[in-house]
């Protein structure tokens, strides 16, 4: 499988998934539309808060933690704001705005992520420092 699969209750997107530092401090920086899904997992839960500074597109932002959804936020193209909830959280996923709407999208579904061949070479290489 060479494409990451993200699935949101019964849904499955294919979703861009930041693995390395970089990948996740640029994020969806200057995409033009049709903006790409994006995930960010972490390791480890912590409270991760995200701002959309140089991000054209308005998005849907998930904020998730144990396989589950526990907040949704917007993004406003360019803010430095940060958003986020002060909840831990091991996935963050980002959305082109009103696909929570068009997909009924909500707080307590289940969310999961499931790695490409490449992704998962990435994720390693990244722990051993190759």
């Amino acid at each position: 499988m060479n494409i990451d699969k993200l699935k949101i209750g019964d849904y499955v997107f294919d979703t861009l998934v930041a693995i390395t530092e970089d990948e996740h401090s640029t994020g969806l920086m200057w995409k033009k539309a049709p903006t790409p899904i994006m995930s960010f997992p972490y390791d480890k839960p912590e409270v991760h808060k995200f701002w959309m500074q140089n991000t054209i597109a308005p998005l849907d932002i998930l904020f998730c933690n144990a396989g589950k959804i526990i907040d949704i936020k917007k993004g406003s193209p360019y803010s430095i704001e940060l958003i986020g909830p002060d909840e831990n959280t091991d996935l963050v996923v980002e959305l082109p705005l009103g696909t929570t709407q068009k997909y009924n999208i909500v707080e307590g579904m289940d969310i999961s992520l499931k790695y490409s061949i490449f992704t998962i070479g990435k994720k390693y290489a990244t722990k051993l420092n190759i």
